[in-house]
């Protein structure tokens, strides 16, 4: 079986050095517009809510909407802290 050297020598004779060198900057180069890209994202997003305005917000509620529903009995809290209290009391 042949017996494999791995020296500096083998990776500039292969052009290793200047490979490297063009995929860290492609790298670098696309992380700097990824970076770009989201600090921008607030302007584009007010530049395009200028050109098609959203339909609704939904920051409050609708006038027409119906009240909610209260319900009576136990919540699913009170019902998890229950199963867990008598689990607790009767592990051992």
């Amino acid at each position: 079986m042949q017996q494999m050297l791995f020296s500096w020598d083998n990776v500039a004779a292969g052009s290793g050095v200047s490979l490297s060198i063009t995929g860290m900057s492609i790298v670098f180069v696309a992380l700097i517009l990824v970076s770009l890209y989201i600090a921008l994202l607030p302007k584009i997003a007010a530049f395009c809510n200028k050109i098609i305005p959203p339909s609704a917000h939904h920051s409050g509620p609708v006038a027409n909407a119906p009240a909610p529903v209260i319900k009576s009995g136990p919540s699913e809290a009170e019902i998890v802290a229950a199963a867990v209290a008598y689990l607790h009391k009767n592990k051992g």
